[in-house]
Parts: structure tokens; sequence; C-alpha cells
């Protein structure tokens, strides 16, 4: 049984992580400084999503999410093969961007294969462990993340200026509705995750990691403006080398950037341990781990070596991950009601 500051840590996480690469970037492209306004409405448009997930919880109580689904017989078959893929989309995702937001800024000489390979030997310790484990770790970077972020918001704050946010309203409804789509894809979609687990109360959660995400876009739009923020692959990343501490410690950036990536990490942690929760119980340890190696292998090998492969994940994920969390997330809730 994981405590509920276990849970709230690791939602917390899952809401935030697929944004480092992929979320911010993509939204501004759309809808510029309206994207305030996107994130805002996704985030009350998601938490019917997330009341779905905590009902299924509730009724799943203390039952493994695999035994929760031999009960559809059937229909648990097809879910278990979509929640895989799922499970090893968001896996290959999270090695991938991984390597680029660290080739990108931090060692960018290093070979991919030796960016990986530390967060690799990592799951296939939390493999061979008890799933307790990952969520005892999160709980104890829960606080550090949490400071990080705090330090970053305010450190940015003095640089923001409401001028370079004007004006407002300046997309189209499609393109609106595009940015709140991809908004609540990239922020819900994750939280399928949290089915491993008893925990019947994300909104919190949820609320949390949204709010640090809104207080990140408006800084991201209020110091570079939308026009630079749209060029930019990671302008979470870029606006950190403003922060200026007491006005004489600079240059900050990579260790307040490491929130980003103790939430790329528990994302892959937990992405990993969803997928050994739905394999068959026969050699599930040893069927993971294998697992594990081939995908980082194909992760440095040939999707985070060609530019082209990390475009495709770029802009397909969000559609790919959303159609698999609105078929299995309503007929699993749909069960829950009916049971």
């Amino acid at each position: 049984m994981t405590k509920k500051i276990e849970n709230f840590s690791i939602h917390y996480f899952l809401t935030r992580a697929l944004f480092l690469g992929i979320g911010f970037s993509l939204i501004l492209k759309f809808t510029r400084q309206d994207s305030l306004f996107s994130f805002l409405v996704g985030t009350v448009l998601s938490l019917p999503f997330i009341l779905m997930i905590n009902k299924i919880n509730k009724e799943k109580r203390n039952q493994s999410l695999s035994d929760y689904l031999k009960e559809m017989k059937f229909l648990g078959v097809i879910i278990r093969i979509l929640f895989l893929i799922f499970g090893i989309l968001l896996l290959s995702e999270s090695l991938v961007f991984m390597q680029l937001f660290v080739s990108s800024f931090v060692l960018i000489k290093t070979p991919l294969f030796f960016i990986s390979l530390p967060m690799i030997l990592i799951l296939i310790k939390l493999s061979l462990s008890k799933k307790d484990v990952l969520f005892r770790v999160s709980a104890c970077l829960f606080p550090i993340s949490l400071f990080l972020t705090l330090i970053s918001l305010l450190g940015l704050s003095s640089y923001a200026s409401l001028d370079n946010l004007k004006p407002f309203f300046v997309s189209d409804v499609l393109s609106f509705i595009q940015s709140v789509f991809y908004y609540m894809s990239l922020s819900i979609s994750p939280s399928v995750l949290m089915l491993i687990t008893t925990n019947e109360k994300n909104v919190k959660s949820y609320l949390l990691g949204s709010f640090t995400l809104i207080a990140k876009l408006f800084l991201i739009l209020a110091i570079i403006g939308p026009i630079l923020a749209r060029l930019y692959r990671f302008p979470e990343y870029i606006i950190l080398k403003e922060i200026k501490l007491l006005n004489f410690i600079e240059k900050i950036e990579n260790i307040v950037a490491l929130s980003w990536v103790i939430d790329v990490f528990v994302y892959m942690a937990t992405s990993s341990e969803f997928i050994k929760e739905l394999l068959p119980e026969k050699k599930k340890k040893w069927i993971h781990i294998a697992l594990i190696l081939v995908l980082y292998v194909l992760a440095f090998k040939f999707l985070g070596k060609y530019y082209t492969n990390e475009i495709l994940i770029y802009y397909f994920l969000p559609m790919v991950t959303a159609g698999i969390f609105l078929i299995t997330v309503p007929l699993l809730f749909f069960k829950s009601l009916k049971k």
C-alpha cells in the first residue's frame, strides 16, 4: 500500500513530464501568448478525466491492474495490449528526449548511448526491486523538485515584462482548440500510469503540477516574448540562463534544471513499472529487463540519432497517447460504474 505523499509526488511529476522538449514549444507554435488561456482552459477540462481515473482506482481497490483487466476477459486483453503500447511509447519518448536535452545543453560531446546509460541501470535496479521503492524515491525527490521550481519562478519573476504578452487573442479558434487538445493530452495522458496505484485522490497533485506549468509558461512569454519562444525547442531552459541570485550568483541554470530531469526520471521509471505490471507472470522480471535494453538500444541507435524521428515523436505522440487514453479510460470507467 503506497502512502498519500508518495502517490501525490508521482502524479505531480507525471503531470509535468511531457512538457520538457514537447509541451511548451509545441503549444506556443499554435497560440503564442494565447497559450496561457489554453493552459487554463485545458486544466479545467482535464479534471473530469482525472476523476475518471480516481473512480477506476476506487473500484479496483487493492487489485493489481493486471488482475483487474483479467476480469474483463477479451476486452481486458485488448486494453492490456493498448496499455503495453502506451507504456512503451512513453518510455521510448522519455529516453529520446532526455538524450536530446542533455546532449543539447549539458554533455554536448558525449555519445548518446552514454547519456542514458545511468538511467537504464537505475531502471533495471528498480525492475528487480519492489514497486514501493519507486514511490519512496519519488517522495524523497518531490521536495527537492518543488524547491528548485520555486527558486526558478522567484528568480525569474523580476525579469518578466507584461508588455511582452500583449496583445492577447491573436489566435484563431481552430488553433486555440488544437492548443487546448495538446495541453490536455500531454498533461493527463501520463495519469493513466496511476492505475498501477490505489490512489483515489489525484486532483490536488494535478492542479499543483498544472500551476507550475502555467507559471513557467507565463515567465517564458514575459521574458523572451512569444516570437522567440516559438523558435526555441527548450524555451523553459533558455529562460533559466537569466537567473541571478543576490545579483552575483550566475550560471545556475543546470542546477535549477534538475527539476525537469527529476520529472522525466520519475515518469520514465513509472512507465517502466507500468509495463512490468502488464507483462505475463512467467519470467516477468527478465522479460521486462530485456525490453528495457531493447528500447535503450533503439533510443540511441535509431530514434534519437535522426532528427526526422524526433520530429515524428514531437508531433504524433500527443495524438497517439490521447487516442489510447480516450479508448481505454472510458471503458474502465464504465466498468467501474457497472460493477
